[in-house]
């Protein structure tokens, strides 16, 4: 019984020692946190620490910087599946996002870096061998997403993936082509060499043509629309949309958000001006053209799907786009984005939200090849009226 007292005695006493031992360190572990704050203070309040952009990081701050950039993007980046990124037209439109909005901070394989950007701490790196250091999936997350402290900024067009991608497809082939490579560098002499200049007075059309073309040049690319001949109603409304804020692109939003009224006027004008491009081919379709031409003319009437040339015939309001000619990958890009969400923010989007998400994939596929080999003339309000594209 003696012995048994005794133990529970020991056993007490060990837990008070241990009891004791805590609660000297954890004063021991506040005391030093207390100092620690009390000196990061006092650094702080006389100016210590220097935050001249010309004075590099301490090696040992650096280093935890760079592992603590890489572990947080190969974390958040390891659920995301990377699509094919072969496809030459989005190559290409990557090319063009990348010069607007990449290059003057990054440089570009035919255009040096900035040496007041240089300066910058820390600088923008080139981009050429950015497939060695980043995998494609990590190279999507730092575009759509920017990285705090450094001046990269997020991708301004909320949901817009699809031009992410087209970037990070680009930034692949930097490092596997060269840099003149025709897949994915627009000519030079393309972009400029025969488009007219604009008139004393007047905005620069060729911003615009780069991407869009200009007179008697097509779009860069099939996942870009053709603007010639549209109806310069909607073309206004677009533009005015994207710089509202309340038609989501990285790309057209900054550009909008620097033009006045009277240059949206300008450009909408020009471009309806234009002969259409539009010429009624694709060679991106594959649905079901007889199928696509009924959704086109007679559309759905059980799934409460209208006919889509009653309204974008492109003379039965100028207000709505006229959809003959474009191509269908593009429109295909389009009817996702509202499926998504992403287009619904107007009265017009709102409109058309509801009949996106009604249409099945392969309803989509089918009208979207219709309209893209339909010539412009031929999907006219006049011909659809007359009967002329629904007679065989």
């Amino acid at each position: 019984m003696i012995v048994r007292t005794g133990g529970r005695r020991a056993r007490a006493r060990d837990a008070a020692v241990k009891a004791r031992s805590w609660r000297v360190a954890a004063i021991a572990v506040a005391a030093s946190a207390g100092v620690l704050a009390f000196v990061g203070a006092v650094v702080i309040v006389a100016g210590v620490y220097n935050v001249a952009a010309s004075v590099e990081h301490l090696y040992v701050t650096d280093r935890l910087i760079e592992f603590t950039l890489h572990r947080s993007i190969s974390v958040r980046s390891a659920s995301i599946e990377a699509p094919s990124l072969e496809d030459d037209d989005l190559v290409r439109l990557g090319a063009e996002h990348f010069s607007s909005g990449c290059a003057p901070c990054h440089g570009n394989p035919d255009r040096p870096q900035n040496p007041i950007v240089a300066r910058m701490y820390p600088a923008p790196p080139p981009l050429q061998n950015a497939v060695s250091d980043w995998a494609v999936e990590e190279l999507f997350w730092i575009v759509k997403h920017g990285i705090k402290f450094t001046g990269m900024p997020a991708w301004p067009g909320e949901g817009r993936d699809d031009e992410v991608w087209a970037v990070v497809a680009y930034l692949r082939q930097l490092e596997v082509s060269p840099a003149d490579d025709p897949r994915h560098l627009r000519e030079r002499e393309q972009a400029s060499g025969d488009l007219p200049l604009a008139a004393l007075g007047e905005p620069d059309v060729e911003s615009c043509a780069r991407c869009h073309g200009g007179e008697g040049s097509p779009p860069i690319s099939d996942r870009v629309p053709v603007l010639h001949g549209q109806n310069a109603r909607y073309l206004d409304r677009a533009l005015h949309e994207y710089r509202d804020g309340t038609r989501a692109s990285g790309i057209m939003a900054p550009v909008a958000a620097g033009l006045a009224p009277g240059e949206i006027d300008y450009f909408a004008r020009y471009y309806s001006s234009l002969t259409s491009t539009a010429s009624g081919t694709s060679k991106a379709a594959s649905g079901d053209v007889q199928y696509g031409r009924e959704i086109a003319e007679r559309g759905i009437p059980a799934d409460g799907i209208p006919p889509c040339l009653v309204c974008h015939s492109g003379r039965a309001s100028a207000a709505f786009p006229a959809l003959a000619g474009l191509s269908a990958t593009y429109l295909n890009g389009q009817l996702d984005l509202w499926r998504r969400g992403l287009r619904d923010r107007t009265t017009y989007g709102a409109i058309m939200a509801p009949i996106a998400r009604r249409l099945a994939p392969e309803q989509i596929d089918a009208v979207t090849t219709y309209l893209s080999i339909l010539a412009r003339s031929e999907g006219s309000a006049e011909s659809v009226r007359q009967g002329a594209i629904g007679d065989d």
